[in-house]
């Protein structure tokens, strides 16, 4: 098999797992050469990216942490931007990032975060099943054709994450669309642009609410803010409100493609809910949007059999461990009961995302109105993926909802 981790058709579908599964099966990890660089090592089993990932002093994240990004860039927000740091000041800033994120504030931001997924599935699907808010069903047998990641798993993250920094709901559409160009426009300078906006918008922001402070993330990330500059917050608060959207948004589109090729599992999980826990760790594990973390090596390390120098880059595909058939049985296969899952879908080690508890409780919102509103679910159309080989899921997914 031709190995391309670089190539974009081989990200639009499920071909790049294909090609993961044949390097588990090699041993030690495996060069991968660069048009126009000097190459970098991948990582593909479950084992091997746990060592990766669960040894920052050694796999460092300060030059960046996916391919294709910006070395200039890693540069200027390293050490000051959480992803792009490495102990000990990646633990100063996380404090402060994470405090919002703590099991104790999330309890604040619960209902919040509930009500306003609730009011989204209502106005797509309709109150308790009954069809759209203005009342006209596009079929006959009261049918509603939505596009899954446009009407619904787009706007989920975007939704929660600006309610939770109150965002005035007219800035929610700029702030969605500067989030995904920031992060996955195949267009280095549209990345550039993109993510410049979105720091003039916080700096602005932040000024606002030292003046005037309120009940919401930015006030919670300013009150727990330690050394952190102005600057330093800015940067934080774009990389929570990336992080926050991106995978939501693709986990939540994958589930929905599952359910529509899978109507017995959507039916089981209606009859069964008690699966609704175990359910969302499958889809995390399923989709894994976040498909490879980028460190580079900084001492002479040996990971599985495999002698690592001093800056060389090694690549840890998270996507890939969480199909190993050496930790998940019948990996290729959606079991929404699977116990243990102890998939990587948010990391690992130091780096774990601090917003997977909002995550879980985003995606179990969902399928939690989801079920009580739509009684089956259905492919209306060809499903668009997107191209790119750090974040990756749907951009487009029409179905058919049949409201209960």
């Amino acid at each position: 098999m031709d190995i391309d981790l670089l190539a974009p058709d081989v990200f639009s579908g499920y071909r790049y797992l294909d090609q993961l599964a044949e390097l588990r099966t090699r041993p030690g990890l495996t060069r991968h050469p660069e048009p126009h660089g000097p190459g970098f090592w991948v990582a593909s089993r479950y084992d091997d990216v746990l060592a990766v990932l669960g040894d920052p002093a050694t796999f460092s994240s300060r030059a960046g942490i996916r391919l294709g990004g910006s070395g200039e860039a890693a540069d200027l927000v390293a050490d000051r931007m959480m992803v792009v740091s490495d102990p000990p000041r990646h633990g100063r800033i996380r404090r402060v990032v994470g405090a919002p994120f703590t099991p104790a504030a999330l309890r604040l931001w619960h209902d919040r975060i509930v009500a306003g997924v609730t009011d989204l599935v209502d106005e797509v699907v309709g109150a308790d099943g009954g069809g759209p808010a203005d009342g006209r069903p596009d079929s006959a047998d009261g049918s509603l054709v939505r596009d899954a990641v446009g009407d619904l798993a787009e706007r989920l993250p975007n939704q929660v994450i600006c309610a939770m920094m109150d965002l005035p709901r007219a800035d929610w559409p700029l702030i969605g669309r500067l989030t995904t160009d920031g992060l996955d426009s195949p267009d280095p300078i549209d990345r550039l642009d993109a993510n410049a906006e979105i720091f003039g918008y916080f700096a602005d922001l932040i000024d606002r609410r030292r003046a005037r402070p309120g009940d919401d993330l930015i006030s919670a990330l300013l009150a727990a803010g330690g050394d952190l500059t102005d600057d330093e917050l800015i940067l934080n608060c774009s990389g929570v409100l990336t992080g926050a959207s991106e995978t939501v948004r693709y986990s939540a589109a994958g589930a929905l493609l599952v359910f529509g090729d899978r109507p017995d599992l959507w039916s089981e999980l209606r009859a069964s809910p008690e699966l609704l826990p175990t359910t969302v760790e499958e889809i995390l594990r399923w989709t894994s949007p976040g498909l490879h973390a980028l460190r580079t090596v900084t001492r002479p390390v040996t990971v599985s059999g495999t002698e690592l120098l001093p800056g060389e880059r090694v690549t840890a595909w998270i996507c890939s461990a969480n199909r190993d058939p050496a930790v998940f049985a019948d990996p290729d296969v959606f079991r929404p009961d699977r116990t243990p899952n102890r998939h990587l879908a948010f990391g690992w080690g130091p780096h774990v995302c601090v917003g997977s508890r909002v995550a879980r409780l985003e995606l179990t919102a969902l399928l939690t109105a989801l079920v009580r509103r739509v009684r089956t679910i259905a492919p209306a159309g060809e499903p668009v993926w997107s191209t790119g080989n750090f974040i990756h899921g749907l951009t487009r997914l029409p179905v058919r909802l049949s409201p209960a």
